[in-house]
């Protein structure tokens, strides 16, 4: 059974559509990063200005989701200090986020394949009912991404909420949830991958290519977009795996699934 077989899973699923406040949403978005080992524990978080901005929420909700982490003893909050990561045990929090979680126990061929069929047909969904709002909010990010270069965690942070925004503009939340699990696969290969000189760069680039196609409302051209950028992604990723013998395996670490 390959990773298609969560389109089959999803689709067969009700979806259900909750009322919650948007603190709990930033705390598991947070959560989500930190599961996925874009985070990591001992990292400082960006500001809560940054991450205001990043997120698109007030500072106010930045306070109560960093409060809600900090409750849970996963984060440090001190007057005066960055906040840093101190937990990476985030229980049911990174859940709400990543609703198909045994993706990761796939390989990273079958990630990459469903990666390809899920974004291509979000992209092209994209391309015809996106919004003004949402198309400035991917201008928006795309600049907070030029301002992170040096800055990989909170490049990371900003490149997520710009996947999230195009899969939830292609209006089909089975889809959506699918892409936003499979986007989480593997993150800490990931951030390694966009430490390394130059490769924020051309994840920008690849950025202003789908962009461009989406204010063109060109399905075949964001999808092509998606495609390059995608197939980037799973290039140095298997770069990165190959080094340490994990290509065509799934990877198991002090017993949880990566």
């Amino acid at each position: 059974m390959d990773a298609m077989t969560l389109l089959f899973e999803a689709a067969s699923g009700a979806v259900q559509v909750s009322r919650r406040p948007m603190k709990n949403t930033i705390a598991e978005k947070l959560a989500t990063l930190i599961a996925s080992g874009a985070i990591s524990v001992g990292d400082e978080l960006p500001s809560e200005r940054d991450l205001a901005s990043a997120m698109r929420v007030s500072r106010e909700t930045i306070r109560g989701a960093l409060l809600i982490l900090s409750t849970r003893g996963i984060l440090s909050v001190v007057q005066g200090a960055r906040t840093m990561v101190i937990s990476a045990n985030v229980g049911e929090l990174a859940l709400a986020e990543m609703p198909y979680r045994d993706v990761k126990a796939y390989s990273l061929e079958d990630v990459h394949g469903t990666r390809l069929v899920v974004e291509e047909a979000l992209a092209r969904r994209a391309a015809e009912l996106i919004d003004a709002a949402s198309l400035k909010r991917l201008q928006d990010l795309i600049a907070a991404q030029e301002a992170a270069k040096e800055d990989p965690l909170s490049f990371l942070i900003s490149d997520r909420e710009f996947h999230t925004v195009i899969y939830s503009a292609g209006a089909n939340r089975v889809l959506a949830d699918v892409a936003t699990t499979l986007y989480a696969y593997l993150m800490d290969h990931r951030r390694r991958v966009v430490a390394r000189p130059g490769a924020i760069d051309v994840s920008i680039s690849d950025h202003r290519a789908i962009f461009d196609a989406l204010v063109l409302r060109d399905g075949n051209a964001a999808a092509a977009a998606f495609k390059v950028h995608e197939r980037r992604i799973y290039e140095t990723t298997h770069q990165i795996m190959s080094r340490e013998g994990l290509v065509g395996q799934s990877i198991n670490r002090g017993g949880r699934n990566l």
